[in-house]
């Protein structure tokens, strides 16, 4: 499958828990198929001592959620058209993990980091906003609960 524009959306969260919390979601349109083609995880600067995790999960949601200020994300090329995926970091019902598309461990550590950018062909599919299992959803989850920022980098093509 050739790939057309591609786009990415950036951000920081800090972990504070140790329960599984929604990072990122991206959700698609009735327009165009989005597709995610790449993610990287980052663990920033971290007290947190050797032998605790970060879990990364790339999931479907298990329910109806709403991404509340929606944002179309930067395009790679300056010449390419607004993106019509849409980023959100909040929401007015969250998304719950539903089916796991990928999942990442990283050691709680300052620096850990991973990136997957699956072969063409093998790229995850983001639902529609009007489904009721809308987008694919980033979550993050510690084993101990230590301040712990994470960043993280979705990119899409359409």
């Amino acid at each position: 499958m050739a790939l057309s524009d591609v786009y990415s959306a950036r951000g920081t969260i800090t972990l504070a828990a140790t329960t599984s919390i929604a990072v990122a979601s991206l959700y698609g349109t009735a327009a165009k198929r989005v597709w995610l083609v790449g993610v990287r995880v980052k663990v920033l600067q971290t007290g947190a001592v050797a032998g605790n995790d970060v879990t990364f999960t790339l999931a479907r949601p298990s329910a109806t959620n709403t991404g509340t200020g929606l944002a179309s994300g930067v395009a790679n090329d300056f010449s390419a058209p607004a993106s019509i995926g849409q980023f959100a970091t909040t929401w007015s019902t969250p998304p719950i993990v539903g089916t796991i598309l990928a999942e990442w461990a990283l050691p709680q550590t300052t620096g850990s980091m991973w990136e997957e950018f699956p072969p063409g062909g093998d790229e995850w599919g983001v639902p529609a906003v009007a489904n009721a299992n809308a987008g694919v959803h980033l979550f993050a989850q510690a084993t101990v609960a230590t301040s712990t920022p994470v960043s993280y980098d979705l990119i899409w093509s359409e």
